[in-house]
């Protein structure tokens, strides 16, 4: 690929000690040629190349580069190398300048997103907290098998003392964790605190182990100070929240990673209109459900099955599970990946099969008002992950 950049700059190597995000496009030949790629790595680092306004050198440390590039018949393939010193560790600065412009460009796809060691010297970017093994300890959960969780429904209409006795119903079947849905929507943090603090009670009343993520809300109020806010849920006695990741703002799953230890369960409310696994996707899943929510410190990351009604291809599905456990320098841990979205004990074997043992599987409506007690329900999908063989 010829490219004519003042001083070839993009071109630069670029050093290991240097902290750079690796963000990788797909590029439709029959809409662009060769040239986009370097309009991407000057336009959305510099905005334009002019030595008359600004240093040579300053220009040529802050653009981003060009590390590798190929074409087949259809399209041209590039990773650019995005400089920390324009993005400063913050993960929404970096989606600005990756793809803010360019999500207006017809035929260009973000398939990958990476991030070198020097990124999280900082601190600033962490990784998750929270891994499978920890999660199994902290639920009471023996040997090394998925996990299962709920999702109590029909959460909207249900006042606290029903939300806990469903907790404390499911809890005492086995279900190892159980969350909120994500379209409960409390007026004030008050509403939310006092139902935390009535599944608080009967997990402890009955020394229950099952993990309570609590789907608190997001307002100024909470934004304003998510330390203290964070605060008030965890000695409410939430075990984890659950955060609508694209609705709340990528920036915020990071800043609460700054401020609590607890588990951060990410939602992939609004990402299917970044991206499904298909040829014209705009984001990747795997960068949207997998990288972003990983480097932001995201302990779980949800998304749709293939198993159910708005399904992700199984393939799509892998890649989110691979993103979320790919060796990462640095000492980064895993997210741990959480097949959801019309989940049925039949769906078990092919679960297992398609994800291996280090996963979560997040069942709502076949437990909850599958026709059977939640408690039956919760049974026949433990004793099918209790019995599938691992060794297979």
């Amino acid at each position: 690929m010829k490219l004519s950049v003042k001083n070839n700059a993009v071109m630069l190597p670029v050093q290991d000690t240097e902290a750079h995000a690796f963000a990788t496009y797909k590029v439709d030949k029959c809409i662009h040629g060769a040239e986009v790629i370097e309009e991407i790595a000057v336009g959305q680092t510099l905005g334009a190349w002019d030595e008359r306004s600004a240093d040579p050198a300053l220009l040529c440390s802050l653009v981003a580069k060009i590390v590798s590039s190929h074409d087949d018949k259809s399209h041209l393939y590039a990773t650019i190398a995005f400089p920390m010193s324009l993005w400063h560790g913050q993960l929404s600065w970096l989606l600005t300048l990756v793809f803010g412009k360019m999500s207006f460009y017809s035929g260009i796809s973000l398939t990958g997103l990476r991030f070198n060691s020097a990124c999280f010297a900082s601190g600033k970017l962490t990784g998750p907290k929270t891994d499978i093994t920890k999660l199994r300890r902290l639920c009471g959960a023996e040997g090394e098998r998925p996990l299962l969780m709920g999702i109590l429904k029909p959460n909207v209409a249900m006042t606290e003392d029903s939300l806990a006795n469903l907790y404390a119903e499911v809890a005492e079947a086995g279900v190892h964790l159980v969350k909120d849905d994500e379209i409960r929507h409390d007026a004030d943090l008050r509403t939310t605190l006092r139902r935390i603090e009535k599944v608080a009670a009967r997990k402890s009343k009955s020394n229950l182990k099952t993990l309570y993520a609590v789907h608190a809300p997001l307002d100024a109020n909470a934004c304003a100070d998510l330390k203290l806010w964070s605060s008030q849920l965890k000695n409410a006695g939430a075990d984890a929240l659950l955060i609508n990741v694209w609705t709340a703002g990528l920036q915020t799953l990071q800043s609460l990673r700054q401020v609590t230890d607890l588990p951060l369960v990410a939602h992939p409310a609004l990402a299917g209109a970044f991206g499904q696994g298909l040829p014209d996707d705009a984001i990747c899943p795997s960068v949207s459900l997998g990288s972003l929510i990983r480097a932001a410190g995201g302990d779980l990351t949800l998304f749709p099955s293939p198993y159910g009604k708005i399904g992700l291809p199984k393939e799509t599905t892998r890649q989110i599970a691979h993103a979320c456990s790919e060796a990462w320098n640095g000492g980064v841990g895993p997210t741990v990946p959480v097949p959801s979205a019309g989940i049925k004990p039949e769906h078990v074997g092919l679960a297992c099969s398609d994800f291996g043992k280090d996963f979560i599987l997040n069942a709502g409506t076949a437990i909850f008002a599958g026709g059977r007690s939640a408690a039956e329900s919760v049974k026949d999908f433990l004793v099918r992950l209790e019995n599938y063989n691992y060794a297979r």
